[in-house]
């Protein structure tokens, strides 16, 4: 061999020996880079999984609450150790992180507190049955405040995790890309080290469609999980109608009987003995009112959607006209702007406006001249409706509590009510797909704001238990 031959193998020899350290280097590389993703995506799985148990959690409380069942509180005792196991397994999976672990130390003691609120519950409902289950679920004002901390938290922690996802991915494409060129640009001479490239090439692209449909199959798991919570909160929304609708017969006996007894029998009866049976007739009428806003909740919920196009304005037209016998003796000023015609289910719509205009009547009744408007204006390129009054108004920090079931901002001795009626209107609206908001100031009145969007898909599916169309007064 000549001494220029073996200077040309030595040169090849070089570069396929260089070629081959590139490669290893490269293989090493992407091998890291592949399981600092599969790493990240394990990461945001656990987040989710958490989230889901502390709402599989919260499902079981509901349901026990609401039944009694056995298998509702099974529901809700493996949600605990299972968020707690994700947990565990998120601190292990971001020890190398003082971030993350740091989110996770915040993130611990909301759900701790939040599972310790729901045991509260679940002690109340055995040591007192289903309404002081109701009353203690009425009371409890923390719930929407730690589930919105936990689910920022995670959200936060995601947020994180995507831009490790990010830095990481574009860190593995540039590197990819330089051992390309290097190889691309050493290679004239070694055409057997490309198809060993293009083989290692083609090993990597496996691997990677490997790891997406490990991730698919892990998406599709937690959608049947969601599937899953979804068909229970609607089997317990089926429940609550039965069980409102079966209670409205004893209250109404309960309620009933005690005035009878203090008509016919309440000279034979002392002072002492009629107030107690006024009592019992005055909780049975509460309680009464309690449940028919109960079953008016769940109506909506099981009521299909009957879209048309619907006058707002003749709708709002009949809804003050109802609403005439309670402005008796009042002086009110309505101020009506013209509104629109809107693809709407009509009934639910009225019910809507019933609900929001019975409440600025009903806060305004302390001012010698109410002022009640109701009109349209333009958001961000999107038709806002808005009812505002000159009320007993409330203190903006309490919006949150606003539109849940059975929250209310007023003593009961101050303005009537079960607290219901909001929560009928933002369901409406939701199924409507639009949003209800607030805005208001302490004495100063108050304006309530919703929109109308897409309603939800599910429009065409017939309830499950007969609804009719009456309207529920709140």
């Amino acid at each position: 061999m000549t001494s220029s031959s073996k200077a040309i193998a030595a040169c090849a020899l070089m570069i396929l020996v260089c070629i081959g350290v590139l490669s290893f280097w490269g293989e090493v590389r992407n091998a890291e880079d592949r399981d600092w993703v599969t790493h990240t995506h394990l990461v945001v799985e656990k987040l989710q999984a958490v989230l889901i148990d502390i709402t599989q959690a919260e499902t079981g409380q509901r349901g026990y609450i609401l039944t009694g069942q056995d298998r509702y509180l099974e529901l809700y005792g493996a949600a605990p150790n299972q968020a707690r196991q994700h947990l565990k397994e998120l601190r292990d999976l971001t020890s190398d992180n003082p971030g993350e672990q740091a989110a996770i130390q915040r993130l611990e003691p909301l759900i701790a507190a939040r599972l310790a609120e729901l045991d509260d519950r679940i002690e109340v409902r055995k040591r007192g049955g289903l309404l002081a289950g109701a009353e203690a679920v009425a009371h409890g004002n923390n719930s929407e405040l730690w589930m919105e901390l936990i689910a920022a938290q995670i959200a936060e922690m995601r947020r994180t995790e995507a831009q490790l996802l990010r830095t990481r991915l574009e860190t593995a494409v540039a590197s990819t890309r330089k051992i390309k060129g290097a190889i691309a640009a050493g290679n004239a001479l070694a055409i057997l080290i490309l198809l060993v490239a293009g083989l290692v090439i083609h090993q990597n692209t496996c691997r990677r469609d490997l790891a997406e449909q490990e991730l698919k199959r892990a998406n599709e798991y937690l959608e049947v999980r969601t599937s899953e919570l979804l068909e229970a909160n609607s089997e317990l929304e089926s429940f609550a109608y039965s069980v409102a609708h079966d209670l409205r017969a004893p209250l109404r006996q309960i309620a009933g009987y005690s005035g009878v007894v203090i008509q016919d029998y309440g000279l034979q009866l002392d002072a002492q003995g009629q107030r107690y049976l006024e009592k019992i007739g005055d909780g049975a009428q509460k309680m009464g009112r309690l449940v028919d806003d109960l079953l008016g909740l769940s109506k909506v919920g099981l009521h299909a959607l009957s879209l048309q196009p619907t006058s707002l304005d003749e709708i709002l037209r009949h809804v003050v006209e109802d609403l005439a016998p309670e402005c008796l003796g009042r002086e009110i000023e309505w101020q009506i702007g013209e509104l629109f015609i809107a693809e709407c289910d009509p009934g639910l719509m009225k019910q809507v406006f019933v609900n929001l205009l019975s409440n600025a009547v009903k806060y305004t009744g302390k001012r010698e001249r109410a002022v009640i408007e109701v009109g349209q204006t333009m958001q961000n390129d999107e038709r806002v409706i808005f009812v505002r009054d000159n009320g007993a108004g409330f203190e903006m920090r309490y919006a949150g509590k606003l539109f849940g079931v059975f929250q209310r901002l007023h003593k009961a001795r101050d303005f009537e009510g079960t607290g219901m009626g909001l929560a009928i209107v933002q369901r409406i609206i939701r199924k409507h797909g639009g949003r209800v908001w607030a805005e208001a100031q302490l004495n100063q009145g108050a304006t309530f704001f919703f929109t109308l969007g897409s309603p939800e898909k599910h429009t065409s599916k017939k309830a499950e238990l007969p609804i009719n169309n009456e309207v529920i007064h709140v």
